[in-house]
């Protein structure tokens, strides 16, 4: 019952019996105070997510010592093994509340993760997500690395908030997408619906506000922020296996193709602004490349894990 009045999770009844037992005997307001105090040690522990049983079963050994000195009654007893269950009762809450959790996504399948407020995000292969598992209580923030397709629910009063290494995307309830690899080049988020900021850390200037159909770039080597109102019909290719070319450049076109089916493409360099209008829909790579290679009088090698595409150029 003690931990749940520490943590303010105790009815009005569990109150008024702790009061009358701490009233009934000076030694149980002692014994109260020792568990307040470890109580408080522990939720410091709790914020940095870092808890030493060691320690804390030393403080409360010296707490319980007096108790030692004297003969063991059974109220004697009975106080120390609830020492010991409060404490086990504070170490379990504090790893539940201040640890974090990841989720990611396989090598080369989608992963589908429901977070604790109901908000959805589908991770790109290979991708991951991290945060801690006060979320949805206390905050909504997370830490993105990869690709993710987030489809948010609304909490005004709880804002969710996507960070990178580099930016920040916040939002109360909306659907965006928002990439941002570790050695990319450049940082996308595009909005399918409703509304995010987009911003760089700790440069308030470096602020975009995106609305559907809209895409933030952000370049961290030149440390520029812009806006495009351009549609891309395969930004989302990745989750849909739906793509569409028109007068597409074979470079682009095989951009889109490995960040959607994960295996290397290797391309002539005299093909690569050779343009294809086509359109495919939850096709197998090698069908798709059986198109491309009819369409553009291709040659393409398997070589291992990836395929060389080679030809006369355009």
């Amino acid at each position: 019952m003690l931990p749940k009045v520490f943590s303010g999770e105790a009815t009005p009844e569990e109150n008024k019996l702790v009061d009358q037992w701490i009233s009934a005997d000076p030694a149980n307001r002692e014994e109260f105070d020792s568990f307040a105090r470890l109580w408080n040690l522990t939720g410091k522990a709790a914020g940095t997510g870092d808890i030493d049983l060691e320690s804390e079963w030393r403080i409360m050994e010296s707490a319980i010592a007096p108790v030692r000195a004297k003969t063991f009654t059974v109220a004697a007893i009975i106080r120390i093994a609830a020492s010991v269950l409060l404490i086990a009762a504070l170490a379990f809450t504090g790893l539940k509340i201040s640890g974090t959790k990841t989720d990611r996504a396989p090598a080369v399948n989608l992963a589908a993760v429901t977070l604790p407020d109901g908000s959805v995000v589908t991770l790109n292969a290979g991708s991951k997500i991290m945060y801690k598992k006060s979320f949805g209580i206390s905050n909504r923030d997370l830490h993105l690395r990869g690709e993710a397709y987030f489809e948010v629910n609304r909490d005004a009063g709880l804002p969710f908030v996507v960070e990178t290494d580099e930016t920040s995307v916040q939002v109360t309830g909306t659907k965006f997408n928002m990439k941002a690899y570790k050695h990319a080049a450049v940082i996308r988020v595009t909005v399918t619906e409703g509304a995010v900021r987009f911003f760089v850390k700790g440069q308030p200037v470096k602020e975009t506000m995106l609305l559907a159909g809209e895409t933030g770039i952000y370049d961290p080597s030149g440390n520029t922020m812009n806006k495009s109102g351009k549609e891309n019909p395969n930004i989302l290719s990745w989750k849909t296996r739906v793509m569409e070319f028109y007068n597409t450049p074979l470079a682009e076109v095989t951009e889109v193709l490995m960040n959607t089916y994960h295996v290397p493409l290797e391309i002539d360099p005299a093909l690569q602004q050779c343009t294809v209008t086509v359109r495919f829909e939850n096709q197998e790579l090698d069908s798709i490349l059986n198109v491309l290679k009819s369409t553009l009088d291709l040659t393409i090698t398997k070589k291992g894990k990836h395929f060389a595409i080679t030809g006369k150029g355009c």
